[in-house]
């Protein structure tokens, strides 16, 4: 059963992707504050601040001690798994920008920016061997090469689909985000920004 949510503080964090992320290795189970850095990619300053923030907020409660020589490592749980919050207790500022998810098409930018290995200034607007329109580079990079970084930035509104095809379209991407969601972090993997959007016009 989902956690109703009371507090303005917890609201307000679990409302900001940039610290609901930092209760997810919280959520499956007991985990210490280096858990946390290592899974975010944060220092051991940062991630104590959040779980401090996040203790305050009452979304993280203490979950025992892991013994090891020296000092045993505190763990920490999610107080749960799915959470309902009133939009009430949103400020309006971060629901907008919640529901906008300014915060990830900001953050897609800068990766896109960061990783925009061509530097050709010239517009191509050309018709793709399926028969789409499509806005791009003159000279586009081959994005599929091994070399070049999973940089992925279509939009198209040229699918014509039933319902039916599109409800398995719909089915088929949900199904391939999550299997990939489901590899847990490690050194090699990076953290990576997925849109995915599907509507009828």
């Amino acid at each position: 059963m989902p956690h109703r949510v009371q507090d303005p503080l917890a609201a307000r964090l679990l409302a900001d992707p940039d610290w609901a992320v930092a209760l997810k290795p919280f959520m499956k189970g007991p985990a210490s504050v280096k858990d946390l850095a290592q899974a975010q990619g944060l220092s051991l300053q940062k991630a104590h601040y959040r779980v401090r923030r996040l203790l305050q907020a009452g979304l993280l409660r203490p979950a025992g001690r892991k013994r090891r020589a020296g000092r045993p490592i505190q763990l920490y749980e999610a107080v749960a798994r799915d959470f309902l919050i009133p939009k009430a207790l949103v400020p309006p500022r971060v629901l907008e920008a919640l529901e906008g998810a300014q915060s990830w098409q900001r953050e897609f930018a800068q990766a896109l920016a960061r990783l925009n290995l061509s530097q050709n200034p010239t517009l191509r607007v050309f018709l793709n061997p399926e028969g789409l329109l499509e806005w791009g580079e003159a000279e586009e990079p081959d994005i599929l090469a091994e070399n070049h970084p999973a940089l992925l930035n279509l939009w198209s509104a040229g699918l014509h689909l039933s319902p039916k095809e599109a409800k398995a379209l719909q089915r088929e991407l949900l199904a391939l985000y999550h299997r990939y969601a489901a590899l847990e972090p490690r050194k090699d993997r990076r953290r990576h920004i997925v849109h995915l959007g599907l509507a009828p016009l």
